[in-house]
């Protein structure tokens, strides 16, 4: 008999409710900072403090393991019957995924960076501090951190990470522009934010570990690898590369336009992108709290409570997607004069970029389900498929067309990857 989903959705929007509510803060501050920063170093220079932001979190991203896709997937059940050894085992296997991924991670940045980091964009000046920089990624991966925090449904507490990292840049910023720091300044800045929203989610991961009677007497010392779980590697890897391929482009595309265009075009492609797929937050953070829900309705086989939430989602979205591209219209051009300091009267990359952003959007629940049926690695096949078409696509179009040309290879590439998840989730409905 399959369980009655209003109370499940209505969790699910509740939790979602929680992490807009910090993406909502969290993003007005971002907001005040891009603008303070623009100000005090110039389109140019903060073009270029960016592209060592991208380039770091793209090092980050590209050898970080997904690890709370397999603390939920595996650990669910486990944490609900209150087997201690056995989730115990998995969590610590799931940490040091996060630890050999972050040192993995610091060692090609630094690698990379001393061998080709004069190509992407920023001055000989910035080599130095750049490569000081790549150190941070050190403090970017804390998967861990938040499976144990959406799996106890402390999701309230899952946002105050974006709050951390927000309000150190916005409070060294203004600190910044009294005192006329330069770049070096704003570095370091940028690189206090992460340690903050890193130690910010260690925390409060670790309050929650204290008081889990499936984790109490949880020690770190302990095993390590966790081997009894049918299918976690190919869990892991084809998530975590699904995860990283998609956040990867995304810096990667950053990085292009500078290298194709120059660094203030890289800003307002960046900015531009933000400011779309800021439109589209709202909804995009529906995924950490379905992924949860889906996950409990697999356990109990009721794949008519799975359709019947997916179409409640996509009925919302629809209506958001409409409310987006009429917001990007109508708000976008003074919000992207505000940031920086540029006036626009062209339409064509907002909308190209909002587009793109819908397009993303439309994949917010598709993926979750897949990979809950255990189709995370068509996931990735498809996403590598679809990188590997676009991107040399999207550079020879920024060339050709500067924003423009990137924003429409964006665009196209969004819908070439909905498509490699729409096939099959249209081939399990027929179940």
């Amino acid at each position: 008999m399959s369980s009655q989903p209003p109370g499940q959705v209505a969790r699910i929007f509740r939790n979602t409710g929680y992490l807009l509510g910090g993406k909502g803060m969290a993003g007005v501050l971002g907001f005040l900072t891009t603008a303070l920063v623009v100000r005090a170093l110039g389109l140019e220079g903060y073009g270029t403090l960016l592209l060592m932001h991208v380039c770091a979190s793209s090092f980050s991203v590209g050898t970080r393991f997904q690890s709370w896709q397999p603390l939920l997937h595996f650990g669910n059940t486990l944490f609900a019957r209150g087997e201690q050894s056995r989730f115990q085992t998995l969590l610590r296997h799931c940490m040091m995924l996060d630890g050999l991924g972050a040192l993995a991670g610091t060692a090609v940045a630094l690698a990379g960076v001393a061998a080709f980091g004069r190509i992407l964009g920023w001055p000989a000046s910035a080599q130095g501090p750049a490569l000081v920089y790549m150190t941070s990624v050190l403090f970017m991966n804390s998967c861990w951190a938040l499976g144990v925090l959406r799996l106890t449904n402390r999701f309230r507490q899952s946002a105050l990470a974006d709050l951390a990292i927000n309000t150190t840049r916005l409070t060294g910023t203004l600190l910044g522009m009294g005192l006329h720091w330069h770049l070096g300044g704003f570095l370091t800045v940028w690189y206090l934010g992460t340690v903050m929203s890193f130690l910010a989610n260690c925390s409060l991961a670790w309050v929650a570990i204290r008081h889990a009677p499936s984790m109490r007497g949880f020690r770190l010392a302990g095993t390590l690898w966790q081997t009894g779980f049918e299918g976690i590697w190919r869990l892991t890897l084809s998530t975590s590369g699904n995860q990283a391929l998609a956040a990867l482009t995304s810096r990667v595309t950053v990085l292009l336009v500078g290298a194709a265009t120059n660094p203030a075009a890289a800003a307002i492609y960046s900015v531009t992108w933000h400011v779309c797929d800021a439109l589209a937050q709202p909804a995009q953070l529906l995924t950490p709290a379905l992924y949860p829900e889906l996950i409990r309705l697999r356990d109990q086989g009721d794949r008519a409570g799975m359709r019947r939430i997916m179409v409640r989602i996509f009925q919302v979205l629809g209506l958001f997607s409409a409310v987006a591209l009429l917001v990007a219209a109508t708000v976008g051009p003074w919000v992207f004069q505000t940031l920086l300091a540029v006036r626009t009267d062209d339409l064509a990359l907002l909308m190209l970029l909002t587009s793109a952003a819908i397009l993303d959007l439309w994949d917010v629940p598709l993926e979750p389900f897949l990979v809950s049926l255990g189709y995370a690695h068509r996931l990735f096949t498809g996403r590598i498929a679809a990188t590997t078409l676009c991107l040399p696509v999207l550079y020879g179009l920024a060339r050709l067309w500067s924003v423009n040309g990137a924003g429409l290879a964006t665009l196209l590439a969004e819908a070439l990857i909905l498509s490699t998840r729409v096939v099959p989730f249209l081939r399990l409905r027929r179940l």
